[in-house]
């Protein structure tokens, strides 16, 4: 039997929802194995959709023998500390951005990251939007590498 890697997901609003909808029915070997909110109501609403736990303590969900990597889309002001405690833990961690709203916050979840070792990622929500791909496309320097 083969190994399905689980996920964490914190914060079961519009973007966790897409990262369920994600992972549950395009990642192969791949499922949801808990969700985490601080409204018990949309923890469970998505937790039942998916088949997984819900909580509304992060250190459960963390902790949760199932979950191997957390996804992150809390508001960003728990972004750092969430990630820090993640990290410790030895999960992978993908955060949507920005990991805090300042530089010092940002370098010190980094460098608890660093020392943990873990697979990190930050998410660009318009990462695929046309109007954001284009400017870059279309600028001599992107086009040749050249920066």
């Amino acid at each position: 039997m083969t190994h399905s890697l689980g996920f964490g997901i914190i914060g079961a609003g519009r973007i966790g929802k897409l990262h369920a909808k994600n992972i549950a029915g395009s990642i192969e070997g791949a499922h949801v194995a808990a969700i985490m909110d601080a409204f018990a109501e949309a923890a469970d609403a998505l937790a039942a959709k998916h088949n997984a736990t819900s909580t509304q303590d992060v250190h459960t969900l963390i902790n949760h023998p199932e979950v191997d990597a957390v996804v992150i889309g809390s508001p960003t002001s728990l972004h750092a500390q969430q990630i820090k405690l993640a990290a410790q833990a030895g999960k992978a961690i993908f955060c949507e951005k920005p990991v805090a709203l300042d530089l010092a916050t940002t370098q010190d979840a980094m460098q608890v990251v660093k020392d943990a070792g873990v697979p990190f990622q930050i998410g660009f929500n318009r990462r695929f939007d046309p109007a954001i791909a284009q400017p870059r496309t279309n600028h001599p320097q992107w086009r040749t590498g050249e920066r």
